[in-house]
């Protein structure tokens, strides 16, 4: 039976009560897309709770999962509202079991935005202490699932170091959720345990059902240890998620009598597709779809942002030297540097890791030798050429030359042991004094010195938790939380200061993260032929207004590797490295103009629009084929289009459609050979070779709309 219906834009969320078992369930379906359930679809409760002590009752789920045990299914409904206000609407479903655990699910929608939002909270009236091991973020039913196994694909982004984002979708067979008689559990769980979200996988899913003509996405706003659960018992799938459960994420958290506990918000979302034709729709490349509802979740990312830094509205480029001095920075080096760039896009200058003397941990030593007279002074000569001095800090952690390493009251601990991962130990950000320690060393480093920008890194996970919770995993929670909220204060007292998110690149590419961060770095992998794959991969994580990408020119590098290079970093926030110091006048030449494109791309950027075309690349050591990537400004009146191709080029011109109404003209090109051409409504490009690429600025003549 159903609840009741919320309008939530151009989406609607149902909710259902199966009164044979008391269940609610929460469904999320694009407006207008009236469906009923399955008969055999059941209510899956949507919120999933379970407690140290409760039994199981689904057959064969010990281990698999810690849905539907016995406290989940005594969860009663006691209470239900929604209400519009002028910002939007909330709704609110209360749940308690006999005994006095109640649950609360909340769902926030406002205005504009692509997403809900969901909160889930449990509490404890039992007059005892009560300690949870699942506490369900969202939990989300109706996805039918009603056609073919093929024709329902599960999307998600795997990750590893320098290759992040990679899309992976596996349909019901490849995931042994076809849907058997009801006495079959079908469960398939992921997640990331530790510090690293975007480790393994994502913390998001895209489910596609092709029949039903929708796509869904869930994306947890977590750093710390997640999980995501496929479930399907019988008829309909269902996907639940949040925090890493006692299984998983070795989490249990106790309550006391009238103690209350919320899980991190997850956001939700849901659109129609148009379903495919009668042709094999297995072997279908088209990724419209997915890519679709990943830009809705980004979309919320964005909508969620701080915009409180004045200089972030250019979108300026970036120079970092890592990957020029390979941690040895000097003040010569950089002054040079800022000479060069002088001029150009480039607004922050990032001195990275080895400015300091002794081990990074202390922020109280610079290094002599590279810096004479001081950090205050390189910032100032920098000034001087009309730039800003960034610099590198690892502010969670210590490494084994510093003092801190050895001031273990102030570190955290597992199984009472300082934890230890190869050179490094963690702060314990739990304890106020340690924060506020480390809070006014690097508000002191960026003041004292003059430094407009700060490259916030994190370079080792802290593993599965520590101790001083009762768990190790609610130890973990709640160093994470504390993190969190120490970036925050940090924003706080630098309210001038450009932040930038990064866990060995894009290890950290996940909502919490970013809504302390005004930009994040999108990987780690600065050369490679895979660079531009993981650049155009990590749209589905983060903007590419926020998204800082790599462009490394090498001295020796003839004009096609380096238009190549610096045509990748046209894919994002436009982060230069390298030998730019080095090039030639004719090399000079095409890092200038990149330069200059990606000054006149920057309204292309700002609207988070993208479109990814060309077939699968195959594996990142070996990538075959080609990609295009094309933006377009929020008025319809310019466009940016960044073409590689890999190994094996097509032999023909890859011909890309471009958006509707007036002509475009190209504006600024970089190529190696032939630009590409604008024939009617589209883009032609020869590809001159393998690893080769262009990229052009297109605007309609007179800046006619679209």
């Amino acid at each position: 039976m159903q609840l009741f219906s919320v309008p939530c834009g151009d989406m609607t969320a149902r909710y259902d009560h199966d009164e044979a078992t008391g269940a609610v369930g929460f469904v999320l379906l694009p407006a207008g897309a009236a469906r009923e359930p399955a008969p055999d679809a059941g209510v899956e409760p949507l919120v999933q709770l379970s407690v140290t002590g409760d039994r199981s009752v689904d057959l064969w789920s010990q281990g698999a999962t810690l849905r539907n045990r016995s406290t989940t299914r005594d969860l009663a409904l006691i209470g239900h509202s929604w209400e519009k206000h002028d910002g939007g609407v909330t709704a609110t479903v209360e749940l308690a079991t006999p005994g006095g655990i109640r649950a609360t699910h909340l769902l926030r929608w406002r205005e504009g935005e692509p997403c809900v939002e969901i909160g889930t909270s449990a509490a404890n009236d039992t007059g005892d202490p009560v300690t949870l091991q699942l506490l369900s973020g969202f939990c989300l039913s109706g996805i039918p699932a009603a056609g073919v196994p093929a024709d329902t694909v599960v999307h998600r982004l795997r990750s590893g170091w320098s290759s992040e984002g990679r899309l992976v979708s596996q349909d019901l067979r490849d995931l042994h959720l076809e849907g058997w008689p009801r006495e079959a559990l079908g469960v398939e769980r992921f997640g990331q345990l530790g510090t690293m979200p975007v480790r393994g996988f994502a913390p998001a899913v895209v489910i596609e059902d092709r029949t039903a003509g929708a796509v869904w996405g869930a994306q947890l706003c977590w750093p710390g240890t997640w999980q995501i659960e496929l479930y399907r018992h019988g008829g309909a799938l269902s996907v639940a998620g949040g925090l890493g459960d006692g299984d998983f994420g070795h989490w249990r958290k106790t309550l006391a009598p009238g103690e209350e506990f919320t899980a991190p918000p997850v956001w939700v979302t849901t659109a129609a597709v148009e379903p495919p034709g009668p042709r094999d729709r297995s072997d279908r490349p088209d990724r419209t779809a997915v890519d679709g509802c990943f830009r809705r979740l980004v979309a919320m990312q964005d909508a969620r942002a701080p915009r409180d830094r004045a200089t972030e509205r250019e979108l300026p480029a970036v120079a970092n030297e890592f990957a020029t001095t390979w941690g040895r920075p000097t003040h010569a080096r950089l002054v040079a540097m800022a000479e060069r760039l002088a001029g150009t896009p480039v607004t922050y200058l990032v001195a990275d890791a080895g400015w300091y003397d002794g081990g990074h941990g202390d922020w109280t030593r610079v290094k002599q030798d590279a810096f004479p007279d001081g950090l205050a002074a390189t910032a100032k000569a920098v000034r001087d050429h009309g730039l800003v001095l960034g610099l590198w800090v690892e502010a969670e952690t210590c490494d084994e030359e510093s003092t801190a390493f050895s001031l273990t009251e102030h570190l955290l601990h597992r199984d009472g042991a300082p934890v230890t991962a190869g050179r490094r130990r963690f702060w314990d950000l739990r304890r106020p004094r340690t924060a506020q320690l480390l809070l006014d060393r690097i508000t002191s480093l960026v003041t004292d010195h003059g430094i407009g920008y700060l490259k916030i890194d994190y370079n080792e996970p802290l593993g599965a938790g520590c101790d001083g919770a009762e768990s190790p995993g609610e130890g973990l929670r709640q160093q994470v939380a504390a993190t969190l909220d120490f970036y925050a204060k940090l924003r706080e007292r630098l309210p001038d200061v450009v932040i930038e998110n990064c866990a060995s690149g894009g290890y950290r590419l996940e909502p919490a993260s970013m809504s302390v961060s005004d930009v994040a770095s999108f990987s780690d992998a600065m050369e490679g032929a895979h660079l531009p794959i993981v650049a155009a991969d990590t749209n589905r994580l983060v903007s590419g207004a926020r998204s800082l990408v790599w462009a490394v020119p090498r001295a020796g590098d003839d004009a096609r590797a380096l238009v190549y290079k610096l045509a990748s970093g046209l894919l994002g926030r436009f982060c230069l490295s390298g030998d730019f110091l080095e090039l030639d006048e004719e090399q000079w030449r095409l890092a200038a103009t990149a330069l200059d494109l990606y000054g006149r791309a920057r309204p292309a950027l700002a609207t988070g629009e993208w479109r990814r075309h060309g077939p699968p690349v195959g594996g990142y050591r070996n990538p075959e084929g080609w990609q295009a990537l094309v933006r377009t400004t929020a008025d319809g009146t310019g466009a940016l289009a960044v073409l590689h191709a890999f190994a094996d080029p097509p032999a023909a011109p890859i011909v890309l459609p471009l958006p509707p109404g007036a002509r475009f003209a190209a504006a600024a090109t970089l190529a190696d050979g032939p630009p590409p051409r604008v024939n009617g409504a589209a883009l032609r490009w020869l590809a001159p070779g393998p690893f080769s690429a262009a990229a052009v600025w297109l605007e309609r003549p007179g800046g006619a709309p679209a």
